[in-house]
């Protein structure tokens, strides 16, 4: 007579009797896969109920679905393993695990921001190598020396440089003391980050007390330099647009014969509504010689 096959069972705390499931069963039931299962135990991450010492087979419980679930959240979040086992180790209260999700979750949100902006930047370098051949409108015209105030900071990104002339704008609006908004950027590079910036506003004084925008910012009077000649051009849209009009203008300057002086500048004659920056306007304005044939 045959005999059917008899599973292990298991009495959980309150004295019921559990069933028990094979490593097959369970890794059906839990919708992973059997070799999720053995890696997992081998690490000491998610170890069988029982495991039948004459056989060398495992078996586990629907009581442990909850415990797999949290392993699977933690490394869909991210977690490393070692963290998922320093966790599950630790036996970390529900509000610790919320508080944990929560700082996760915000850090997820800030990479897509920043991914989304990425694409952004990309669509616009895109457009802006379209406009690469059109005809651009350059001026050309002299430049007076300028009482400024201004300061230098460090900016993560276009962005928080922005954000830092848009405080300045609002702590000083423009009017007859107040003149346009202008950027100097002094890395001697193509970087979009940590950017060396002198930002301020023209000023028609010829001396000024310092301002303090806030903690991080505070304007000081300077005086630029005049220019015997500037070559600028009016640029709509972000930062892409800007730097390839920066290579348009030096495009222009070879043809007709002439070399950059010094650092371009913009400024900025409206600034942006728009989160992607189409709106923004801005005068580059490049410092330029002819060249002695």
């Amino acid at each position: 007579m045959m005999h059917s096959k008899r599973l292990p069972v298991l009495i959980s705390a309150t004295n019921e009797v559990l069933r028990m499931f094979t490593v097959g069963e369970f890794a059906r039931i839990a919708q992973v896969s059997k070799r999720f299962l053995r890696y997992y135990d081998e690490l000491g991450l998610f170890p069988p109920a029982t495991i039948d010492h004459s056989n060398g087979r495992r078996y586990y419980s629907a009581e442990q679905l909850p415990a797999l679930n949290r392993i699977l959240v933690l490394k869909d979040l991210g977690f490393s393993l070692e963290q998922i086992r320093d966790l599950s180790h630790d036996q970390i209260s529900a509000d610790q695990m919320q508080r944990l999700l929560r700082q996760k979750k915000a850090e997820i949100e800030a990479h897509l921001r920043e991914e989304m902006q990425r694409i952004q930047r990309i669509e616009s370098r895109l457009n802006a190598l379209n406009d690469f051949d059109k005809p651009l409108n350059v001026v050309l015209k002299p430049m007076p020396s300028q009482s400024v105030l201004s300061t230098r900071i460090i900016a993560e990104n276009f962005e928080s440089g922005l954000q830092a002339i848009q405080q300045i704008r609002q702590h000083l609006p423009t009017s007859k003391r107040y003149g346009m908004c202008f950027c100097i950027c002094q890395t001697h590079n193509d970087s979009l980050f940590d950017m060396d910036l002198e930002i301020g506003c023209f000023i028609e004084q010829t001396s000024h007390a310092p301002v303090k925008i806030s903690q991080q910012l505070q304007l000081r009077f300077d005086q630029h330099p005049a220019s015997e000649l500037m070559a600028a051009s009016v640029v709509q849209g972000p930062i892409e647009k800007i730097l390839t009009s920066y290579e348009q203008i030096g495009r222009w300057a070879e043809l007709n014969g002439y070399r950059p002086t010094a650092l371009p500048r913009e400024i900025s004659l409206r600034l942006p509504e728009n989160s992607d920056g189409s709106d923004l306007l801005t005068e580059v304005q490049f410092p330029i010689e002819p060249i002695q044939k």
